[in-house]
């Protein structure tokens, strides 16, 4: 198997969700492997076609999903999906080529945009990725050698994730982790997939992404930093209006507690520092 989509999902009982996701491709041209967190009595039942796996969950977590993927998944080149995406019309020959031209790569990065082909993000510059460029990448545009990630166990960390103790940015902690190990990875400025778009703004002064933030910057550095980061970040957010000085407390008391509660899994022995 040469390519298989590792996609995950919840309570699915069908895969009619499917046919929205693949409405500019042939479905039954692709290997997907399904990751279904779900309960005993939701169950997503294995179809007819070969190409399709299901694995039902009773954990929670993305990362855990993400995770269950990769340790099941068979194909040489894997790309990673949520359930809410529609893809370019022949998104893999685009993957496919640009591996050919990037044989050294064990990741590569793709683009994002909404219905009207804005993109998600203010992605990098085609490129070699470096610590600063792989802050934009989300999950949907990362397609990877398996053979490399597992040989360098590089997984999903299950703390920093929707549905763990810190709600998001797990695909950047996975993507620094493979940096640190020394892999390659490559940005490709062509779009493959659509989804709706968010409010960056909004998201940026949320509590759950103050929260995940200030516990990462622990993560990758010390609690020092991450006070003296948190500080800065609410100014930054303050300055261009996302918040007002009647929020930085809460919004502060917010940002240590990621700091704090990072610490306790830290003193735990649950949790390691990422330099």
């Amino acid at each position: 198997m040469k390519f298989e989509i590792l996609l995950s999902t919840m309570f699915r009982t069908d895969l009619g969700f499917l046919d929205n996701i693949f409405k500019n491709n042939n479905l039954l041209d692709y290997d997907i492997l399904i990751i279904n967190q779900t309960t005993p009595d939701k169950l997503l039942k294995v179809p007819t076609s070969k190409k399709i796996r299901i694995i039902n969950s009773f954990e929670r977590g993305t990362a855990i999903s993400r995770n269950l993927a990769i340790n099941n998944a068979k194909g040489k080149f894997c790309l990673i999906a949520d359930d809410d995406i529609v893809y370019e019309k022949d998104f893999e020959k685009v993957i496919l080529n640009e591996f050919n031209n990037y044989k050294d790569a064990y990741l590569l990065s793709f683009e994002a945009s909404n219905y009207k082909k804005i993109p998600h993000q203010n992605y990098p510059k085609q490129q070699q990725h470096n610590k600063k460029s792989l802050r934009p990448i989300h999950n949907i545009v990362m397609c990877f050698k398996l053979e490399l990630v597992k040989k360098h166990s590089v997984f999903y960390n299950k703390y920093f994730s929707l549905g763990g103790k810190f709600g998001n940015g797990e695909e950047y902690l996975f993507l620094r982790d493979a940096y640190k190990k020394g892999l390659k990875a490559y940005h490709i400025k062509k779009n493959i997939v659509f989804h709706d778009s968010f409010s960056s703004g909004k998201a940026m002064s949320s509590d759950s992404i103050i929260h995940t933030r200030a516990a990462r910057k622990n993560h990758f550095y010390n609690t020092y930093f991450a006070l003296g980061w948190l500080c800065k970040y609410l100014f930054f957010l303050y300055r261009h209006n996302f918040i007002k000085a009647a929020d930085f407390k809460s919004k502060f008391m917010v940002g240590l507690k990621g700091i704090n509660d990072y610490n306790e899994l830290l003193k735990k022995g649950l949790i390691k520092r990422q330099k």
